[in-house]
């Protein structure tokens, strides 16, 4: 059992509950996340706090596996826990518990993949938003557990669920036990292919979802999952999407002769273990040092960064446009030791260089196994990319050193055109380090 996560259900005999499935497996819920009570509500009633929810563990457990795929490897679509609503509803759905029943006193804990592993993120809700609850729930905050931890308690958890409900013969367990059969038995092959389709935010065992010609595209195209470029492209792409944008990337891929990383670089070794934006901050660091660059210096040339940083040189292939959404450029290594960025170019010029410094950030660390994209994702490593061409271009202490608490546009603006940033890159450069931008 993961001492991360835990989920106990301790049985407890609820006489008035009707449904026999329910009354089967009525239990005293907890839930915690390294030592922290998701489920600690305050309790209306009592006017106290409470730990533990009494609610049936079925429907949890039928949601569980219900979106087993989805919600061990599809990303947020956003930077933040999507609002409610109609566009986000379907994610929320895949990945909040509390979407499980909307008759029973649930946590708003979502559970999604960043990349590196699981996210689990819980809210607390506002004063009186669930009226016609016994309770609200106080508390919030996140973590990052490993993927296998994750499996292993949901895993154990449905187990513990069919289990008490084995003598039932009721039409919703045999199809829970059917449908965990099916999880359970998938071999390697239909692994990897569930795998993909969860990251598109598919049901693989959803004829609905998983029309003909996408599983013909997963089975005969997508067979490695997780080599990075295939994973960069399942984590962002719309399903209808995927196949003409993965056609876009090995075209250019091919034009371009790109491929991984064929050297071991000195430059950011053993440093592991960081939150993305500070592992993205960290590289800006080391590759200005290898550059010396002094920390308040604008950066000139990235194409002088890549050859100081790397020893070989970096150029923007300009590509027509990318099919699709999300996608916005590939970056590899060719055989020449050649750093490309191919991709339509950005309308403004401090953009284009956001853009490229985010690529050369993938280039640097992130191609070992692959080429890469850079996406609208908010997974790691686009995390971390954003967060280097942010600390590269515009580092936050030669921001910080000439603002005060709060700085107006004229400053922002001046301080753009000082690094060649645009000012969006500075007011959050700025907001991040504590200081308010404010409106003339």
């Amino acid at each position: 059992m993961s001492k991360s996560l835990s989920i106990k259900c301790d049985p407890i005999d609820q006489p008035a509950e009707i449904d026999p499935v329910d009354r089967k497996t009525w239990c005293a819920l907890r839930i915690t996340v390294k030592g922290r009570t998701v489920t600690r509500i305050w309790d209306k009633a009592r006017q106290e706090e409470r730990s533990l929810l009494y609610v049936p563990a079925f429907p949890i457990a039928e949601w569980i596996v219900t979106n087993w795929w989805t919600l061990l490897n599809e990303p947020s679509p956003t930077p933040e826990i999507p609002k409610s609503s109609a566009a986000r509803l379907p994610w929320i759905q895949r990945h909040c518990v509390r979407s499980a029943d909307s008759g029973l006193l649930l946590p708003s804990l979502f559970l999604f993949n960043d990349g590196r592993g699981i996210r689990l993120e819980w809210l607390a809700d506002e004063r009186d938003a669930l009226p016609n609850m016994p309770g609200e729930f106080v508390d919030t905050g996140f973590d990052h557990l490993e993927n296998s931890d994750v499996e292993d308690v949901l895993s154990e958890f449905v187990i513990e669920v069919l289990q008490r409900t084995d003598d039932l013969q009721d039409e919703r367990v045999e199809k829970l036990k059917q449908n965990w059969q099916a999880i359970r038995n998938a071999g390697a092959d239909e692994a990897r292919f569930c795998v993909a389709a969860g990251r598109l935010g598919v049901d693989p065992y959803d004829p609905s979802q998983m029309h003909a010609d996408l599983a013909s595209f997963i089975e005969s195209v997508l067979v490695d999952p997780d080599l990075p470029i295939a994973r960069d492209l399942t984590e962002v792409a719309e399903a209808d999407a995927v196949a003409d944008q993965w056609s876009w990337i090995r075209k250019h891929t091919a034009a371009c002769k790109l491929g991984r990383i064929n050297l071991p670089l000195q430059i950011g070794s053993g440093i592991a273990g960081l939150p993305p934006s500070q592992f993205g901050y960290r590289m800006a660091a080391e590759v200005r040092r290898a550059n010396h660059l002094s920390p308040t210096a604008p950066v000139k040339s990235l194409e002088e960064i890549a050859q100081a940083s790397a020893g070989g040189s970096f150029r923007f292939q300009d590509q027509n446009h990318v099919p699709g959404r999300n996608v916005r450029a590939v970056v590899g290594w060719t055989p020449g030791h050649e750093i490309v960025l191919a991709g339509p170019r950005s309308p403004r010029d401090d953009s284009q260089r956001f853009l490229s410094a985010r690529g050369l950030y993938l280039a640097l660390f992130a191609c070992h196994r692959s080429e890469r994209l850079v996406t609208h994702s908010y997974t790691w490593d686009q995390q971390a990319s954003r967060a280097f061409a942010a600390e590269l271009l515009a580092p936050q202490a030669a921001l910080v050193a000439e603002a005060s608490s709060t700085v107006d546009q004229s400053t922002v603006e001046k301080l753009a055109a000082h690094f060649d940033a645009s000012t969006v890159v500075i007011e959050r450069q700025l907001e991040n380090a504590g200081v308010t931008v404010v409106d003339e």
